[in-house]
């Protein structure tokens, strides 16, 4: 494929930074024109030898700086594609999302989608129009009023006139196969609908009324529905060669100062305006650390306008019991992390929550330091060991995923030197 076959499908939808937003994009794929728009579900073999999964296309756009065309799509196998496999908890039409979004390129992403659909056999056959309905959608504008609600419901609204008209001129295949996944109460609903229109006129899928109680108006003869309620980590995704994390869009604006609250304001105004880091340890008897890139371990760093910090030893600390030990450290660690960070210029405006509880970031430094540290855990597969030290959800489908990127956020800071 040619790379100046990749175009882009109607107007921007969105700018932000180096960031330009659009709805869809058109390629060739095996001498056929295509266009591929947001919310499309389409079929994909992230490479030779995979089983074929539904892709969904969430996110398109393109990095000016590096003139880079990027997509994000969110993945969904069958159960019987997944490490755990087929239980019989899952159903007939069930699939089961990839956790994490993935990130390619849009070449590398037409190199992924699968032409021949024959060999999809799974999911729901949805009820389709009969040929005299459609003919009639086309006369009074209702086709398109169709694709718009469809639309809407998938992207928030976006305006996609532009897009469907290209798709209009490229001409719709009956018979080509379609994907649709759900989630499980919108499958359960359709279902339902489905059963009350039992041998009625399948005209009734256009009836606003039946769209909105959860009806699906399949303008193909071959869409087939299949619903989601769950998801799991890919075992060798993120060793595949073709998603770039990296050039993930970075969205988030300028930090806001986070106020504090009336309770806060009022213990600072007892304690007579003495300003204390965040911890509530004075800021004169910090320990002035660093974060090490990769393994997270804390370095002593020396200050440049005159005075240096030595490392403390075991000999120089005051003997005292141990909890309070304990808690002296915890203090000093943490006092220093806000620091390092606030320098860093990523400040650290409010702990998240992990598995309904929020996160002591004491207790996952040491719980990451006991098992080697960053390098170590991610090359072992270890993450979860931590979630389970952090006292998380067991529950939890993500807990890996999770835990490693909220230490990435606060814990595996940059070497400064």
């Amino acid at each position: 494929m040619e790379p100046n076959s990749l175009l882009w499908v109607g107007s921007p939808c969105g700018l932000h930074g180096p960031y330009i937003f659009y709805k869809a994009f058109r390629f060739h794929l095996e001498g056929k024109a295509r266009i591929l728009s947001l919310g499309d579900f389409f079929l994909v073999r992230c490479k030779a030898g995979d089983p074929i999964c539904i892709a969904e296309l969430q996110l398109l756009w393109e990095e000016r700086t590096t003139k880079q065309l990027l997509s994000s799509s969110k993945l969904y196998f069958l159960p019987e594609d997944t490490p755990q496999g087929r239980n019989v908890t899952h159903g007939e039409d069930e699939v089961i999302a990839v956790s994490e979004k993935v990130i390619v390129k849009l070449e590398d992403l037409v190199k992924w989608t699968v032409a021949d659909l024959s060999s999809w056999k799974k999911g729901l056959r949805a009820i389709p129009l009969k040929p005299t309905v459609l003919k009639e959608l086309g006369k009074n504008g209702q086709r398109e009023a169709l694709h718009k609600y469809r639309e809407s419901t998938l992207n928030s609204g976006l305006n996609f006139k532009d897009v469907l008209k290209e798709k209009a001129e490229l001409g719709d295949d009956a018979d080509e196969k379609k994907v649709l996944v759900l989630s499980y109460p919108q499958y359960c609903r359709y279902r339902s609908v489905i059963a009350r229109l039992r041998e009625r006129p399948t005209s009734l899928l256009t009836d606003h009324v039946v769209l909105a109680l959860g009806g699906i108006a399949s303008l193909t003869n071959n869409t087939q529905i299949l619903y989601c309620r769950d998801t799991f980590e890919h075992p060798t995704l993120v060793e595949n060669e073709s998603v770039c994390d990296e050039f993930a869009p970075n969205l988030k604006g300028r930090p806001r100062k986070k106020k504090l609250s009336i309770s806060q304001r009022r213990d600072s105004q007892g304690q007579g305006g003495t300003a204390k880091e965040p911890n509530g340890v004075e800021g004169k008897s910090l320990v002035k650390m660093k974060v090490d890139s990769k393994s997270g371990v804390p370095k002593p760093r020396n200050n440049n306008s005159g005075s240096s910090w030595k490392k403390v030893t075991p000999e120089d600390k005051p003997k005292v019991e141990g909890g309070e030990e304990c808690r002296t450290d915890e203090q000093a660690f943490l006092v220093a992390l806000y620091k390092y960070m606030k320098e860093r210029k990523t400040p650290i405006e409010r702990i998240p929550y992990l598995g309904f509880k929020q996160i002591n970031l004491w207790t996952m430094f040491q719980a990451a330091q006991k098992l080697g540290g960053y390098e170590v855990i991610t090359a072992r597969r270890q993450w979860k060991n931590v979630y389970d030290e952090l006292g998380g959800n067991p529950g939890s489908t993500s807990a890996a995923t999770c835990t490693r990127r909220h230490y990435e956020s606060f814990l595996d800071g940059a070497d400064l030197t």
